[in-house]
């Protein structure tokens, strides 16, 4: 049987081909390489798969090296169609494979999809004709990291201004400090703003005006049919975020804006996964 693997640096989750999900806590070894390495086979390994799609956060090469994960550093530089040498594996950017698996379950009728994943970092995937759009080198769409203000927030990657530095956790808890004097984590201001505090609110409302650009910027640049937005900031705000359709619409050129429509996923946790799992089946 078919499975999808997901990596993260905290939770290893997997989606079989028949549905069953599983998640497996690798925190406690995710500095130690050679300790996570063998965690990661025990787990891929397990239950025998006759095939397995592994999806891994950061810059994944078309050959399955990791060339950088910033959230699992223990992966840096790893080959793991090598360390899986034997069995039949794919490996691709987990957004790249959330955004296969919207298509594959989800919405099979969509001809260019996007999908953006909005969590403790941005990423963004991209399927055409039910193939994932991967690029040259398999780092395509790197969405967070393309700069909406000149000289803006630093971002995690280094830069200025990225996407990522305002619509992020980490973004949307330093919109919430300069707002309120106040450092709160993500789910405290989404609390607050769902209570009605006003400044709470006025940090939602700042969050929402940058995660329009970006999204006004990705319309004009890929012009899909279907936009869906996910990962677990987005999950955790998005009854906050009425009218954005509606709100991106107005914002973009007529064409492409008459051309699609925006939708939450509603796969949770195990978007990614799945996604991995969906690859082995186009």
């Amino acid at each position: 049987m078919k499975k999808g693997v997901d990596i993260g640096g905290t939770f290893v989750k997997v989606y079989w081909e028949n549905g069953k999900k599983e998640k497996h806590y690798i925190k406690d070894v995710s500095k130690n390489r050679k300790a996570f390495l063998e965690r990661i086979k025990n787990i891929v390994l397990e239950g025998d798969p006759e095939e397995v799609g592994i999806a891994v956060a950061g810059f994944t090469s078309l050959d399955g090296v990791v060339y950088r994960s910033p959230n699992i550093p223990a992966l840096d530089g790893v080959n793991l169609k090598e360390v899986f040498a034997g069995l039949k594996v794919k490996v691709i950017n987990d957004v790249s494979a959330g955004a296969l698996g919207e298509w594959f379950y989800d919405h099979r009728d969509s001809k260019v999809l996007l999908f953006v994943a909005i969590g403790t970092g941005l990423g963004g995937g991209l399927v055409i004709d039910g193939r994932p759009f991967l690029g040259a080198c398999g780092s395509s769409l790197e969405l967070g990291h393309h700069i909406i203000k000149a000289g803006g927030e630093k971002c995690s990657c280094g830069r200025f201004g990225c996407w990522e530095a305002y619509s992020s956790s980490y973004g949307f808890e330093r919109i919430y400090e300069k707002v309120s004097g106040q450092r709160l984590k993500d789910f405290e201001i989404i609390n607050k703003a769902k209570e009605g505090d006003p400044m709470a609110l006025e940090a939602l409302m700042e969050f929402r005006r940058y995660l329009l650009l970006g999204l006004m910027n990705s319309v004009h640049i890929f012009n899909p049919d279907r936009i869906v937005l996910g990962g677990g900031l987005i999950d955790a705000m998005k009854d906050l975020l009425g009218g954005l359709e509606e709100d991106l619409k107005a914002m973009c050129e007529s064409l492409p804006a008459k051309c699609f429509k925006l939708f939450f996923s509603s796969c949770a946790e195990y978007c990614m996964a799945r996604g991995a799992q969906a690859l082995l089946r186009i």
